[in-house]
Order: C-alpha cells, then structure tokens, then sequence
C-alpha cells in the first residue's frame, strides 16, 4: 500500500514552497510506515521525468535535496509501502514512466499474475519488477496508444475492476499537460485496514495551485468520491471531476 501525492501550480515552485515546511513533515512522516521507497516524476519538454529511490522519504538525503531544491509546475510524489511479499527494490518503486506519462498506484490486485493476460506482449517484455502496480501501467501504456491518457487511465480501472480482485486502483498519472487521479477502491477491503478512510483520495483548489493527495495528513481538504476521476491542465489549472462509470471499456 501507498501514499500519493500530485499537484499543479500557476508558478515553478519547490515542494516545501508549496506545502509549507509543516505539511511537508507531516507528509514525510508517513513514510515511517510507507517506507519501501518513494518518488517523483514532473514534466520535462514534451515528456516527464522520475526520480526515485527505495528508502524512506523521511531519511532520504535526495527526498530532502527533491522537496526543497527541485523546481517544477507539476508533480507526481510516491509512498510505497511494500505489500504481497514483493522486493523492495528499485525497479518496483513508483512512479513508473514511458517517458511520457508516469504513474503511481495505492492498492492491491491480486495475484499480480491476474493482470498478465490484459498485457499485450510487447508491453509485457517491457517490465523490470514484479509488483501489480507496474502490471497496471503497462495495461495504461496500452489503452494510451487509441486514446488520451486519462481515459486510457479510466478504461484501464474499469477493465480491472470489472474482471479482477483488488483492495484498491486507486491511482495518479503525470504528462506534460496533465495531472489526473482516480479513486476507485473496495469499500470492504477499506474497512479492514488499521487506518480509517485509507483509500481516500481529497483535494484541495486555490487561486495558484491545485493539490491531490491521500489521507492522513493536512487539512481543508475536498473528497474525490469513490468512483471518480479528476483532471488538473496544467496550462490553466483548471479542474474537471467525472464519473468513472461514464466510460465505456472497449475489449
């Protein structure tokens, strides 16, 4: 399991800029139990690019050179929690990229064989780890080849969850144009987590910039709904929140 974190700004700022100094702690202290790695990706010319390594935030040296130096209008943060006995190990911590679109996932699909046969086999031979996470991006790379990124996103949790077992899709994609999350979970297998709403995804909008992130942590916050997907443009900060079951899965 994860922690998720993306925002876009009207300005390049820092991390630390953005979320203040106090926010910012609080969000690295959950890698006391997120703790298998973490990363970032932002946009870059035409693409993005990811930075990323397999300890916890809170005691990274890179994390606190990233969240205070780094300088960027939009970006994608990831907690990894390491679940189903998988390595924690470089090539399974998150966000994963094509170059072009990074992604980042909270939750479990079970087995992460399961997702195989939705893999076509040339984006099969493309996976490095051996987590479910990565699995689910390369059936996103897929579905990105026909349509635009977030309703490849959209199509691809709808054929999941409609044929899969997970706790969780929830799920953050950056491009160089785009901030789009998901909320898409089990409201039983939530129950059964330690921390209430764990699966909750919440934003929050100002005038320069808009936030996304999972619970636990900050304040003034508006719930993504179970079922939902928001898109951020990263030209105009504008917001947009749709319903996932408006999108149809093509097979």
């Amino acid at each position: 399991m994860c922690r998720l974190l993306g925002y876009v700004t009207r300005t390049p700022t820092t991390l630390a800029e953005l979320l203040g100094e106090a926010d910012l702690q609080e969000f690295a202290e959950l890698s006391r139990k997120h703790a298998d790695g973490w990363g970032l990706a932002w946009p870059e010319n035409d693409g993005v690019e990811v930075a990323k390594s397999p300890d916890a935030a809170r005691t990274s040296p890179l994390f606190a050179r990233m969240s205070h130096e780094h300088v960027s209008d939009l970006g994608l943060m990831h907690l990894r929690w390491a679940t189903l006995g998988l390595n924690v190990v470089a090539e399974n911590t998150h966000p994963f990229t094509d170059g072009s679109i990074a992604f980042a996932h909270n939750g479990s699909i079970k087995p992460p064989e399961s997702l195989d046969t939705l893999i076509p086999d040339d984006l099969k031979a493309l996976r490095k780890g051996t987590t479910d996470s990565e699995r689910y991006f390369l059936m996103l790379l897929d579905r990105a080849r026909h349509t635009d990124p977030a309703t490849a996103l959209a199509e691809t949790v709808n054929l999941i969850a409609s044929s899969l077992k997970f706790s969780s899709l929830n799920a953050m994609v950056a491009t160089s144009t785009q901030l789009v999350a998901v909320s898409r979970f089990d409201a039983i297998a939530e129950a059964k987590e330690a921390e209430p709403l764990y699966y909750q995804l919440r934003y929050r909008v100002t005038p320069n910039a808009v936030v996304v992130a999972s619970s636990g942590w900050g304040d003034g916050w508006t719930i993504l709904q179970n079922g939902e997907m928001l898109v951020v443009d990263r030209g105009t900060l504008d917001v947009s929140v749709s319903q996932l079951s408006e999108v149809n899965v093509v097979r």
